[in-house]
C-alpha cells in the first residue's frame, strides 16, 4: 500500500518518459525539489546513487526493480526513514497513464509520516506535471524531426 500516489495522463509515448526517468543526472529539469541526482553505474537493479535536495539533504538511493518502459522503483534513506518510490507507465492509445507512489517506512516513520506524506504529495505532484511538459514537448519535437530529415 503507498501512502502518496499521484497520476497523471500524459501525451506522450511511454519511451519519450521511460527516457527521462533513465537520465537521473538530468532529473531536476522535471523534479524542482532535487538540486542534483548521480547513479554510480547503469539505470538497473542494484545500482545504487545519490540525490541532494534543495534543501541541502543527501537521499542515498538504490534502484531495486526495473521493467524497461513500464516501470521502476528505488529504496532511498532519509532522515531515519526508508522511502519506496514506485514509476509506472501504462499506454493508453497515444497517451500514457503514469503513476508516482511512495511508501514511507522505518522507525522514525511513526513520528514524521504525516509530514512527509504531505510534502510528499506536494513534491511528487509537480514532478509529475513537470515531467509531463517535457515528456510532451520532447515527443512533439521527436515527431518533427523526420521531417526535417527529409528537407
Amino acid at each position: 500500500m503507498s501512502d502518496v500516489r499521484v497520476e497523471l495522463r500524459m501525451n506522450a509515448p511511454a519511451s519519450t518518459i521511460w527516457q527521462l526517468w533513465e537520465d537521473v543526472a538530468n532529473a531536476p529539469q522535471w523534479d524542482t525539489d532535487v538540486r542534483q541526482c548521480t547513479l554510480d553505474g547503469p539505470f538497473r537493479v542494484g545500482t545504487q546513487g545519490l540525490c541532494v535536495l534543495k534543501n541541502g539533504l543527501k537521499m542515498p538511493l538504490q534502484i531495486t526493480q526495473v521493467t524497461p518502459l513500464r516501470s521502476y522503483t528505488n529504496t532511498a534513506r532519509l532522515l531515519g526513514m526508508r522511502l519506496t518510490f514506485s514509476h509506472y507507465l501504462t499506454p493508453i492509445g497515444t497517451e500514457t497513464h503514469v503513476v508516482h507512489a511512495a511508501r514511507i517506512e522505518g522507525r522514525l516513520s511513526v513520528l514524521y509520516r504525516p509530514l512527509v506524506r504531505r510534502l510528499l504529495q506536494a513534491a511528487m505532484g509537480q514532478a509529475l506535471r513537470n515531467l509531463r511538459s517535457l515528456a510532451e514537448a520532447r515527443a512533439v519535437q521527436d515527431t518533427r524531426e523526420p521531417l526535417r530529415a527529409t528537407r
